[in-house]
């Protein structure tokens, strides 16, 4: 798989025949704004069990992946970090700008910098959390949804469409499931121009738990390699 839109992750999911449409209307879309407006402003930290697939068009194949994510919001942004255990360890470290993937098996890490808009789907990853409606239209149109079953709960979907023609080669639709009443989504499906996509579950989701820092930092053993995919 080439090192453009996916070098890595995101979860063990769900398949998609397990998200059900309904004809229920949803929440409206300045419903749903408005809540995760609030909770950004309180937003500090939030953990979470992930499963992820990675589906590739051409091929028709699929893989999964569980893991753990962890974020954290401080002043100078937001800190992410995915633990993979399973079936392929790995770490992904977003800080910044900059996108970090560790390998330990190869003793590798890949370093991507999204500022350039690097073709590492990892990064719009974290849209849902801690994010407030101005930080979103800033780069994408948002459009809300009907209500669709989520494992089993509810959920309104809204759709996220690039807003940049830059944006636009790395991805042409981000959709977000928030079952009513809550501000964090519990599904997110980002779609690339190719129809490749990955969709991610989030569950046990806690939000501003206590952590130590040294939780929010990647620590690479002696002699790793330092790959950049981009140059």
């Amino acid at each position: 798989m080439k090192a453009t839109l996916r070098p890595l992750l995101c979860f063990a999911l769900l398949s998609p025949a397990l998200v059900s449409p309904t004809f229920i209307r949803g929440e409206s879309l300045t419903d749903v704004l408005a809540r995760m407006d609030q909770a950004a402003a309180d937003f500090r930290s939030l953990t979470a069990n992930m499963k992820r697939m990675q589906y590739t068009a051409v091929l028709s194949e699929s893989s999964e992946m569980e893991g753990v994510l962890r974020l954290r919001k401080d002043k100078s942004g937001i800190t992410g970090v995915v633990e993979f255990q399973q079936p392929d360890p790995r770490t992904v470290f977003i800080k910044g700008k900059t996108v970090q993937i560790f390998y330990p098996k190869a003793n590798s890490v890949e370093e991507y910098d999204t500022s350039k808009y690097v073709s590492n789907i990892d990064q719009f990853l974290l849209l849902g959390f801690g994010t407030t409606s101005a930080e979103l239209r800033k780069s994408y149109d948002i459009k809300g949804g009907a209500v669709e079953t989520v494992a089993g709960v509810q959920a309104t979907r809204i759709e996220l469409t690039a807003r940049s023609e830059e944006l636009k080669k790395l991805v042409s639709k981000i959709e977000l499931w928030f079952p009513e009443g809550q501000a964090n989504p519990i599904q997110e499906k980002v779609t690339e121009p190719s129809k490749n996509y990955e969709l991610v579950n989030y569950s046990g989701i806690k939000v501003n738990p206590s952590l130590p820092d040294s939780t929010f930092q990647l620590k690479l053993p002696p002699g790793v390699k330092k790959i950049y995919p981009q140059k």
